[in-house]
């Protein structure tokens, strides 16, 4: 979602939202909302800061239980129910 390095993992989506250049309506949104306004700015600032946060949250949904058995099923083609 970052046309400047778009093969690199770094804050520059962050700074592409201060300046307007969100690829989508939901994304700008995060910069213009007066909640997320200043994570926005934090993670365009800070690359370190952001790569933290990053770690943390990718660990939390490592947590998320897998559902087995009967509760879930491994789909053939992920756009669509088995």
């Amino acid at each position: 979602m970052d046309l400047i390095t778009p093969r690199i993992f770094d804050n520059q989506y962050y700074k592409n939202l201060q300046q307007g250049k969100g690829l989508l309506a939901s994304d700008q949104a995060l910069f213009t909302h007066k909640r997320t306004r200043d994570l926005v700015n934090l993670f365009a600032s800070n690359n370190t800061v952001f790569e933290t946060a990053f770690v943390s949250a990718m660990t939390k949904l490592g947590r998320i239980g897998i559902k087995t058995g009967n509760q879930g099923e491994i789909r053939r083609d992920c756009s669509m129910v088995n």
